[in-house]
């Protein structure tokens, strides 16, 4: 039997402030599981979170969006020259189309773009999907106990072939 996942044509771009309210609802729409996923555990205060990473313009935020609607939040959080911590989220009706993964090379191709050369992304041991993109790039993952650590070296990834 084979799965073949629906094709979307989706566009990305960086989220600004004035996209805020957006990625709130975003978060806001998330199931149980999704915001557990996303935040390592669950989590309500979004807007608080949200204005706080968009308050630091070493942040980078990018979207992924169907149709004009916001279906995928990639953040970006400056950690040291060079180096961001990533999180990423896709809306609960478009996961497992291949969202997540598409965004992960815009940011990375961005990020390289910028000069960035480390990308770090905490998550869940059972996160099966954010786990199989980070090897899908060639991330270095590391376990222990209820988190696992992913390394990116931007350097040597090539994401190109993962946007189409």
């Amino acid at each position: 039997m084979s799965v073949v996942k629906q094709l979307v044509k989706l566009e990305f771009r960086e989220l600004r402030s004035s996209d805020m309210k957006m990625v709130i609802d975003l978060y806001n729409s998330l199931s149980n599981e999704s915001i557990y996923y996303r935040f390592r555990g669950f989590f309500k205060d979004f807007e608080r979170y949200v204005k706080s990473v968009f308050s630091d313009p070493r942040n980078i935020v990018y979207g992924a969006f169907l149709n004009n609607e916001l279906v995928g939040v990639l953040e970006t959080v400056y950690l040291s020259d060079g180096c961001y911590e990533m999180a990423i989220v896709v809306k609960d009706d478009y996961q497992g189309r291949g969202i997540g993964t598409r965004l992960v090379a815009y940011a990375i191709n961005d990020l390289k773009r910028r000069g960035a050369k480390t990308l770090v992304a905490y998550t869940t041991p059972d996160n099966y999907r954010i786990l199989a993109i980070s090897k899908k790039f060639h991330g270095i993952i590391k376990c222990m106990y209820s988190e696992c650590t992913t390394v990116f070296n931007l350097q040597s990834v090539d994401a190109g072939q993962s946007l189409n």
